[in-house]
């Protein structure tokens, strides 16, 4: 009997055979060192061996990205008269970023998902990866817009909730599947409101940045539910592909816009401060 695979192949599905027979004890032993190159489950389909080429390539990318992120925000960093916390957090980010997608590029933090309508593939590491980034990206630009405390602190742990409400969907099945991505829906709603909140009224960079914040995780949103977690509308190479472009925009683009918008917003704030200090 044949097995429908969501996402391999093609893009949107394809028929994978069943493994051969099993080999000989000797045999199998033998086979074992190129299986082990990555994570293999039961049903005879191995990562990252089994990626489609394109696959491999959209989680190269983002690797690719990712590293660039941290390069670039390290080198600002170190050039600095003194190294700034935004520097870091966005050279932090960067670097969990390119962690997570070489993970996955090698077969790392990715399973096969047997217990929904049809065997999906799900990559554990890409909320691994969100979870460490998005709240590191989060403070920031939370530093940058020199928020307090008490509004930061709820940012950064309502990206951490919504991460892991999205992970806890991808575990289980239809309804409550949705019902963990409904939650994940609201705190992206309630970062939004703050992010909005927090920056209305500062630098055009600092809402911008909250702009494309929402509009990134709204779209995160989308495709976890057309992707493999949820409907599985969309093959496993286009939502990967969408994956690591909106991931490349959030931290990579938005990283290299606060770093090269940095002087002239902190220069802002910084003035705004001596200015209304100067009445006190």
């Amino acid at each position: 009997m044949s097995r429908h695979l969501t996402g391999l192949g093609n893009g949107y599905g394809t028929v994978l055979q069943p493994p051969a027979t099993p080999a000989p004890p000797a045999a199998a032993a033998a086979a074992g060192a190129p299986a082990a190159a990555g994570a293999e489950s039961d049903s005879g389909v191995s990562f990252p061996a089994d990626f489609p080429n394109s696959v491999k390539h959209f989680l190269l990318l983002g690797c690719i990205a990712m590293a660039v992120m941290a390069g670039v925000a390290l080198a600002h960093n170190v050039s600095r008269a003194k190294m700034g916390a935004v520097h870091s957090l966005l050279f932090l980010a960067g670097a969990a970023g390119g962690i997570g997608y070489f993970a996955m590029v090698t077969g790392l933090g990715v399973d096969l998902k047997t217990i929904d309508e049809t065997p999906r593939v799900v990559f554990w590491a890409r909320y691994a990866t969100q979870v460490a980034s998005q709240p590191l990206l989060l403070a920031a630009v939370g530093s940058l817009a020199q928020m307090e405390t008490a509004v930061l602190v709820p940012l950064v742990v309502e990206d951490i909730l919504l991460v892991m409400a999205g992970y806890l969907g991808s575990t289980t099945i239809a309804p409550m599947k949705y019902f963990w991505w409904l939650t994940s829906c609201l705190f992206t709603v309630l970062i939004g409101l703050h992010l909005l909140s927090a920056t209305k009224g500062g630098h055009a960079v600092l809402r911008n940045a909250a702009y494309g914040v929402i509009a990134c995780l709204a779209a995160f949103q989308i495709l976890w539910l057309m992707g493999s977690e949820g409907t599985a509308n969309l093959g496993l190479a286009p939502e990967v592909g969408l994956y690591v472009v909106v991931d490349i925009v959030l931290k990579l683009g938005l990283g290299l816009y606060l770093l090269f918008s940095y002087d002239a917003v902190a220069g802002k704030e910084e003035g705004q401060e001596v200015g209304s200090a100067s009445y006190v």
